[in-house]
């Protein structure tokens, strides 16, 4: 075995031995209540992680812990219990190196390109949910939120305006994906070595 891939095979297990625990940061809120799972199985969302049962006003704040290197669903249930407007607005973060959102990035705010929604059940069938504004000065109807970023869009699975709004139900669906730990591409790149030094 040539030195170079000595040097890989060790770096890749003193990497393994390090790796830390992943953590879901939450900081939204809905018109009026939510509730948070993570599944890897949309008929089967599982118990209750969060649920924020104040109102629309105030903004919620939760800290899940994560299976490292474990794709999930993170599915939101937002009640828009007494009719009217309705939204989700929110942003989200990732801490570990297992894990990252759809976008790719350890950073994800509630938009209509990386969430799906139903107003059926999480296993219903999805669709792009609907623009309700961006979370800035001028926000319709509920105005800006300042303790959730401003790049978040509030969305609804439809136009839930004053006039359209109702009672009930959206599920909304974005997925957390599991990528390779630097150890994992270490230890591929130590048996590609290890195979070319033996070729030779």
């Amino acid at each position: 075995m040539s030195r170079f891939a000595c040097t890989l095979a060790m770096a890749a297990a003193a990497l393994a031995g390090t790796a830390s625990a992943d953590t879901l940061t939450f900081n939204g809120t809905a018109d009026d209540f939510l509730k948070i799972f993570v599944s890897t199985d949309l008929s089967n969302p599982g118990a209750v992680v969060f649920d924020k049962t104040s109102g629309w006003g105030s903004v919620g704040t939760a800290t899940i812990d994560l299976q490292p290197g474990q794709s999930v669903y993170l599915l939101i249930d937002a009640n828009n219990a007494n009719g009217g407007p309705a939204m989700l607005l929110a942003n989200l973060s990732l801490s570990g190196e297992t894990l990252r959102f759809a976008n790719g990035l350890t950073t994800l705010t509630t938009d209509t390109t990386h969430w799906q929604v139903s107003e059926t059940s999480f296993a219903g069938t999805l669709s792009a949910p609907v623009s309700m504004g961006q979370n800035l000065p001028g926000l319709q109807i509920w105005g800006a939120f300042a303790p959730v970023s401003s790049d978040a869009t509030a969305i609804w699975a439809y136009n839930a305006d004053w006039s359209n709004g109702r009672v009930g139900h959206a599920y909304f669906v974005t997925q957390i994906s599991a990528v390779p730990e630097p150890a994992t591409a270490l230890l591929w790149l130590g048996g590609a070595a290890m195979l070319t030094a033996l070729r030779r």
